[in-house]
């Protein structure tokens, strides 16, 4: 059961911090960063599928 909620805890904290990154960036108009920010939390919601919710079934 710890186990699964770390690895909760480190996806939802990776999407988290990738929408942060990217909505600051596009506050700024830097494309490429806020690009970057959206692809670290895609990489967050991949991970909390794979590692989370299909473990689980």
């Amino acid at each position: 059961m710890e186990q699964r909620r770390l690895k909760t805890l480190i996806g939802v904290a990776m999407v988290g911090l990738g929408l942060v990154q990217a909505g600051s960036f596009a506050l700024q108009s830097e494309w490429l960063p806020m690009v970057l920010g959206l692809l670290y939390s895609a990489i967050g919601t991949a991970y909390l599928w794979a590692e989370v919710y299909t473990v689980g079934q």
